[in-house]
């Protein structure tokens, strides 16, 4: 049977992660067929109207919304500041609603979104595509298999060789890492206490480095994000009562009880998921299955509260001097 097609528009096309998007949008299996591209960049939309000529185009997302009563959905890419409320008119003009995380930056944002997605019978989605990498996926199959036994430790950092970006890198890059911490610990944190670093004198308002002490019962996690460095680097770390293991960028050390310790070189670390297309499928296929009603309704949203918990109190503890914040 043919599958049918949901009609779909591309919120921003920034030249980062648009081309990864219309390549996991177009495969001949996607279940999506972009129809509509809306972009504020008058360059970047006609290279969207260059490379979906039968798309229609948009300049402004009143115009966009005013006029999007026959799609189905959205996919969302516009700058961080933006999604939350850009994904909420979507779900608000009854369109299901999948986008780049963070999704947004606080529980209240969370809340809006989830309360709308359910009002309007509606699916919100963020995309997480280095879930899916083989990387994770190894890493993953260690945690579930208990190899590790009762974790004490967990520590994630993001470090990227780009300045700061416009808002600071925990508001960027901290959904990132505090999912990844999440996806290590496995249980809910109960406290925080975060300090952040401004970045170098003339750039953007906002933290250039991030040091935040997740706490979680008997586990620490931590997590370090900075730009502005020599070489980007996303490193794992997890240890507990039977073993530890490391992912260094695309090496896998190993070190179990009874084992003799294994490093293995993998193709691909964890960093650049949203330009990876094939890793974007994947989560694509989940956002079209949870529409479809063949997974749950929100299933996608996985740790997404806890991530946007933890990016607001983030900045709240640096605001009263790094002091340990309940959950």
């Amino acid at each position: 049977m043919r599958m049918t097609l949901l009609k779909t528009a591309l919120l921003g096309f920034p030249p980062d992660s648009s081309p990864a998007l219309l390549s996991a949008l177009g495969r001949q299996d996607s279940g999506f067929s972009v129809a509509a591209v809306c972009e504020g960049d008058p360059a970047r939309l006609a290279e969207a109207g260059r490379l979906l000529p039968e798309a229609a185009l948009y300049k402004d997302e009143g115009d966009f919304f005013s006029k999007c009563g026959r799609l189905d959905a959205a996919v969302i890419a516009v700058p961080p500041a933006r999604r939350q409320k850009t994904a909420l008119r979507a779900l608000q003009n009854r369109l299901h609603a999948a986008c780049l995380t963070p999704l947004c930056g606080s529980t209240s944002e969370f809340e809006d979104l989830r309360d709308e997605a359910a009002r309007a019978e509606r699916i919100v989605f963020p995309l997480q595509p280095w879930e899916r990498s083989a990387a994770w996926l190894t890493v993953d199959k260690a945690l579930t298999g208990g190899l590790l036994g009762e974790l004490d430790y967990a520590e994630v950092q993001a470090l990227s060789d780009s300045p700061a970006p416009a808002g600071g890198v925990t508001s960027a890059y901290g959904w990132f890492a505090f999912s990844l911490l999440l996806a290590l610990v496995r249980r809910p944190p109960s406290a925080l206490a975060a300090r952040l670093s401004p970045p170098p004198a003339g750039g953007v308002a906002g933290d250039g480095a991030a040091a935040v002490h997740v706490h979680f019962g008997g586990t620490d996690g931590f997590v370090r994000l900075a730009a502005g460095r020599h070489a980007p680097l996303v490193r794992l770390a997890a240890h507990g009562s039977k073993g530890r293991l490391e992912l260094d960028g695309k090496t896998l050390r190993l070190d179990i009880k009874d084992m003799k310790p294994e490093t293995v070189e993998l193709r691909h670390g964890l960093a650049g998921g949203a330009d990876r297309a094939d890793w974007l499928a994947a989560e694509l296929e989940d956002f079209r299955k949870e529409i479809a009603g063949e997974l749950p309704r929100g299933s996608g949203l996985r740790n997404a509260r806890y991530c946007a918990k933890l990016i607001r109190n983030a900045y709240y503890s640096a605001a009263v001097k790094s002091a340990a914040v309940p959950l």
